[in-house]
C-alpha cells in the first residue's frame, strides 16, 4: 500500500506488476519494457525476476498482473499468449575439445559436465527432457540463479552449458564464447505471456 502511495504522489497514473523468468530477463524483456516505459510514462512497473512457476502462482493469485514463463509451466485456468521464441545451442569456453565440431549432436552434449539454471527452472526440464530422450543421465555440475553468471561459469572453463542462441549470442564477444548449434531438429525455447483474462 505504502509503495502504491508513493507511486500516486509521484504521478503515476497506472501500475503494471509484471513476474519474468530469468531466460526472459537476459533476452527480449529490456528492449520490450524501454519502449513500454517511453510510451506510457505514467505507468509504475513493478517486475520481478523469478522461476516460471512463482510467477505464475502471482498472476493466478493476483499479486502481479503478467508473466512471461516457459512453455513446459503447467499454468491452470491462465491464458497465454506466445511472445518470444529462440532455439537452444550449445555454449562453450573458447578452448574446448568439442570446438572441432561444427556442430553438435545431442548425446555429444550431454556427455560433458554442465553448468545450467537451477533444477526447477523451466528451461533446466527442457533440458532434462532431452536428456531423458536420448536416455542420458544430466550430469549438473554448477547450477546458477542467472545467465550472466551461467556464461560466466562457461567461461572460466567449468562446464558447457545449453543456452537460447539470443540469449548466448549477447555475451559472446566479451566472455569468448563459442556456439555451435545442435545437430537434428531445433529444440525451440518458447516463452509464454500469461495472464488471467484477455479482456482485463
Amino acid at each position: 500500500l505504502a509503495l502504491s502511495m508513493q507511486d500516486f504522489e509521484s504521478g503515476a497514473s497506472g501500475q503494471l506488476r509484471l513476474w519474468a523468468n530469468a531466460t526472459a530477463f537476459a533476452g527480449f524483456l529490456p528492449e520490450v519494457l524501454a519502449r513500454y516505459s517511453a510510451r506510457h510514462p505514467g505507468i509504475a512497473l513493478d517486475i520481478e525476476d523469478v522461476l516460471s512457476e512463482d510467477a505464475v502462482r502471482a498472476v493466478a493469485t493476483g499479486v502481479a498482473e503478467l508473466a512471461i514463463i516457459g512453455e513446459n509451466t503447467p499454468v491452470g485456468e491462465l491464458k497465454t499468449l506466445l511472445c518470444d521464441e529462440d532455439e537452444l545451442v550449445a555454449v562453450l569456453p573458447h578452448t574446448h575439445p568439442l570446438l572441432t565440431h561444427s556442430e553438435l549432436s545431442w548425446p555429444q552434449a550431454l556427455e560433458h559436465d554442465l553448468v545450467s539454471l537451477p533444477r526447477s527452472s523451466s528451461l533446466t526440464r527442457l533440458i532434462s527432457s532431452q536428456a531423458e530422450a536420448f536416455n542420458q543421465p544430466l550430469k549438473i555440475r554448477i547450477q546458477v540463479r542467472s545467465f550472466e553468471a551461467l556464461c560466466q561459469m562457461v567461461a572460466s572453463g567449468l562446464g558447457i552449458a545449453i543456452a537460447p542462441r539470443k540469449v548466448a549470442q549477447s555475451r559472446v564477444q566479451s566472455l569468448q564464447l563459442q556456439i555451435r548449434p545442435l545437430a537434428g531438429p531445433p529444440i525451440a525455447r518458447r516463452l509464454m505471456l500469461a495472464l488471467r483474462s484477455l479482456e482485463q
